[in-house]
């Protein structure tokens, strides 16, 4: 089981390491796309581990595999987990 790292401020998900794991803490895209992802399992609290980060960033959140553009990537803030 992970936890959050207490010390660590949040940061776009678009900076994160693969292999990383995460914590999804808040949308800054428009509604409509934060509904989407929401629509899709990415939310608020959930923890997530970005898998790729090539043309496209790959985020596994549970089960499900999410493949997100970069721009869109540059608008989910994450926390790491420990």
């Amino acid at each position: 089981m992970f936890r959050l790292n207490q010390n660590s401020q949040m940061f776009p998900l678009n900076t994160s390491k693969v292999g990383e794991n995460i914590s999804i803490q808040c949308f800054g895209c428009s509604t409509e796309d934060a509904c989407r992802l929401r629509e899709l399992g990415c939310v608020e609290g959930a923890s997530a581990k970005l898998v790729s980060k090539q043309h496209h960033l790959i985020l596994q959140v549970g089960e499900t595999r999410l493949a997100i553009n970069g721009e869109l990537a540059s608008k989910i803030f994450v926390l790491p987990l420990i």
